[in-house]
């Protein structure tokens, strides 16, 4: 909200020529830090259609379990159902057979008895007709009754076949709802990992950019108010020297040649100015500077003479070293380790200032030992890769 003030106070005084293309300048700053803004909106409103899309899938997938488990319990009172018959008509069909000899003795005895022994001595062939009738009689209800156990005890054969063959069918069936639960749960967690994954990606986005742009806003006041000091310093010298205080109608310009300034500590770029894709985080990060690999503890020194205007602990970057060259531009040196140098020292050209650390920012750092480095053209920042050798 400062910067915005700040340039709005800017385009307000545009009346003169003097600071028109300043004003201009700062209004192209704000336009590309409200597309940043933008940007980072549309990653997390597609974080958060994610998150609803897996939210829903999970619910999907907790009705399918409830389903799956129904349908279990189910098979599983069927196959207590089908196992207790199973034990009725086995028992059943054992106390058929074992009474089937019983049966076959008692017929035996009466067919020995009533119909192989003759009890009628002057009846043709030793038998009355009432004793005829009466083995006629037993010996076809004998037989039927012993055709019905018969059929009985096969009948009870084949309802045990049956059952074993239901019991059978419905282990296997019990051990596919098993397998398909099994599968559920693991898609289940999985989905659920996924949500937790995409929650933290959406917290880590979204604190990164408060944090940047907060750690932005704020290095923007504090340059803005050295710049104010050095404009007041030089109108003072102008006055008390009676010489008009030299007006351009651009902005400070960088007094140092393209290609020209030393590297404040060798390594190689691990984070690039400007638009940068992290793919952990699948987003897109906005840097005002660049990180440099470097080992821990390595000197950091800067990169044109100039005098110290700030050293401490900064938000996000660490401990960190601004410095002024008095030529159009400030240098900004992040996470230093141990600072060397206190605000208002002088410092030559790759004087040491401090030691590299790490780099431990929230959501987007890498974690290496590096330092973070970045020059200003007045306020604005500029790709130090345009000007370090």
């Amino acid at each position: 909200m400062a910067k915005i003030l700040t340039v709005f106070l800017a385009l307000m005084v545009c009346a003169s020529p003097l600071f028109c293309d300043e004003a201009a300048d700062r209004k192209r700053e704000i336009e590309k830090l409200k597309n940043e803004a933008a940007q980072k909106e549309k990653e997390l409103k597609k974080y958060r259609e994610q998150e609803k899309k897996i939210s829903k899938e999970i619910s999907a997938l907790e009705d399918q379990k409830v389903r799956a488990q129904r349908l279990k319990n189910k098979v599983e009172s069927d196959i207590t159902y089908v196992e207790q018959n199973l034990l009725s008509i086995e028992e059943k069909r054992a106390a058929l057979e074992r009474s089937m000899p019983m049966w076959q003795g008692v017929v035996e005895e009466e067919l020995e008895r009533y119909y192989f022994t003759p009890s009628c001595a002057y009846c043709p062939g030793g038998y009355s007709l009432e004793q005829d009738i009466f083995v006629n009689r037993m010996v076809t209800h004998k037989a039927a009754f012993a055709a019905e156990l018969k059929k009985e005890n096969q009948e009870a054969k084949e309802r045990i076949h049956s059952f074993e063959e239901r019991n059978r069918r419905l282990l296997e069936q019990s051990s596919k709802i098993k397998e398909e639960q099994a599968i559920i749960s693991q898609s289940f967690n999985k989905k659920q990992k996924d949500l937790d994954v995409t929650k933290r990606k959406a917290d880590a986005v979204r604190r990164e950019i408060n944090e940047l742009n907060k750690s932005a806003a704020e290095l923007n006041n504090l340059l803005a108010s050295f710049e104010r000091k050095r404009k007041a310093a030089d109108a003072k010298k102008a006055a008390a020297s009676k010489t008009p205080a030299k007006k351009t109608g651009t902005g400070p310009k960088i007094d140092a040649a393209r290609k020209s300034l030393p590297w404040p500590v060798e390594g190689k770029v691990i984070s690039k100015f400007g638009k940068e894709y992290r793919a952990d985080l699948n987003t897109w990060i906005f840097r005002d500077g660049i990180k440099i690999a470097a080992k821990s503890g390595e000197p950091v020194r800067s990169a044109e003479a100039g005098s110290v205007i700030y050293a401490g602990p900064f938000r996000s970057y660490g401990n960190v070293v601004i410095v002024d060259h008095n030529k159009g531009f400030f240098t900004i040196y992040g996470f230093i380790k141990e600072i060397s140098v206190s605000v208002g020292d002088k410092l030559p050209r790759q004087g040491v200032l401090g030691t590299a650390g790490r780099d431990t920012q929230s959501s987007s750092g890498t974690g290496q030992s590096a330092v973070y480095f970045e020059i200003r053209q007045g306020t604005t920042a500029v790709d130090p890769l345009e000007w370090l050798k």
